[in-house]
């Protein structure tokens, strides 16, 4: 339980050649100029509403661009010291290249995010629904019709804040009972990016379990894999062949998932593991340990544990990640595949940037995976009247 493009259409090898020259570019110079993303190539009538982008801004320079898509974060532009900013989270320049592209980029994630196992979902009393699945035999992340391909009302914009709704219906997901979402986005003066929400059960007895799905760059260009990570985290969950949980927790002593101590995800992921090649690469949920004290916590915000602090060595950029979750996924991108189809989003300046494996980084606070499905894991049914509150928190600091 937690509180949180305009795309050219050229042929594919003309893509693919100026997106390669610009990653060159990339690499070798990051860039302190945010790109300048058009509002009205995100402003279309989708599902019958209307989308449209939205620019948050704080008083200590941190800039996010919303999408009503899929509540995503489009741009999150850091202070790079030196007067400008730097573009530290992955995204595409138009709303077309979130409908063409990777399915989850930035987006806000529910009802129920990671994999439910073929698609099931056991309810007490011994039922068992089926749900619609959308990758393989499973459901994940909300299922074909979850909340990353909703378009959501938006009530409030301010400067600096704005608040977006959702309903989450049965009839969208399976998933017994409605729940009204209300999302409140700010950026405040610290440099830090509050997503909270409160979720209202209207009519049944249902599971919730949203998280925030972008994909971080501290570099602003390259590969993220140079990042140093680190989650206060003694165990984690092992997945089975099927990449769903086997349903235990173990420990992360001697293995690529001990990021107890800062550690580069190039060094964690270049390990052998069985359960690295089980997932293709880093994957996997982290058990967070006590929680942080709270004098250290972002203001404005109660209830946090500290879940992760990723940073950049080579620019000194860091990024905590504050959730009232359980547990964080660490996903090291391995699905960025250099697919000008998917993976051809924003680069430096006013480029583009073919983006390879391990060039963004998703740090996602949540419940423990598939937990409706494992007595062993916590899980709550929330019940009609109740009001589900959560919080994530990305606070940015450096150089």
């Amino acid at each position: 339980m937690f509180r949180l493009v305009v795309l050219f259409v050229l042929p594919a090898a003309k893509r693919l050649a100026r997106a390669a020259a610009l990653r060159f570019v990339g690499r070798s110079k990051l860039g302190h100029m945010a790109y300048t993303l058009s509002r009205e190539a995100f402003q279309q009538e989708l599902h019958g509403q209307r989308t449209d982008l939205y620019t948050l801004r704080g008083a200590g320079g941190l800039q996010v661009a919303v999408s009503n898509y899929g509540a995503r974060l489009v741009q999150v532009a850091v202070p790079d010291g030196q007067g400008g900013l730097v573009d530290v989270a992955l995204g595409y320049d138009s709303l077309q290249g979130y409908l063409e592209g990777q399915l989850s980029m930035g987006a806000f994630i529910g009802r129920w995010a990671g994999r439910l196992r073929a698609g099931q979902l056991h309810v007490p009393g011994g039922c068992t629904l089926q749900l619609p699945t959308n990758s393989g035999p499973h459901h994940h992340h909300g299922g074909p019709q979850g909340s990353r391909f909703q378009v959501f009302g938006v009530t409030e914009v301010q400067p600096d804040a704005m608040v977006l709704t959702h309903t989450f219906r049965t009839e969208d997901d399976g998933v017994p009972g409605t729940v009204r979402l209300t999302l409140h986005l700010q950026v405040t003066p610290d440099n830090a990016l509050h997503m909270d929400w409160m979720a209202e059960v209207a009519d049944a007895a249902t599971v919730f379990n949203p998280t925030g799905h972008a994909f971080f760059n501290l570099a602003g260009a390259g590969s993220s894999l140079g990042h140093t990570l680190q989650v206060p985290a003694s165990r984690y969950v092992p997945l089975a062949p099927d990449v769903c949980p086997t349903g235990t927790v173990d420990s992360v002593q001697g293995t690529p998932f001990d990021f107890r101590e800062p550690r580069s995800v190039a060094d964690a992921t270049a390990t052998p593991h069985e359960q690295l090649a089980r997932a293709g690469g880093l994957d996997h949920y982290l058990v967070l340990d006590d929680a942080s004290p709270a004098s250290a916590a972002p203001a404005a915000t109660s209830g946090l544990r500290l879940a992760a602090q990723l940073t950049d060595p080579a620019s000194g950029r860091a990024m905590q990640v504050w959730s009232t979750a359980p547990g964080v996924q660490v996903y090291a991108g391995h699905g960025l595949k250099g697919d000008p189809a998917r993976d051809l989003g924003r680069g430096p300046g006013q480029g583009t940037w073919l983006w390879q494996p391990g060039d963004g980084i998703c740090l996602e606070p949540m419940e423990y995976p598939d937990a409706p499905n494992h007595l062993a894991f916590p899980v709550r049914w929330w019940l009609p009247g109740d009001v589900v509150r959560g919080s994530i928190v990305y606070r940015f600091t450096g150089p």
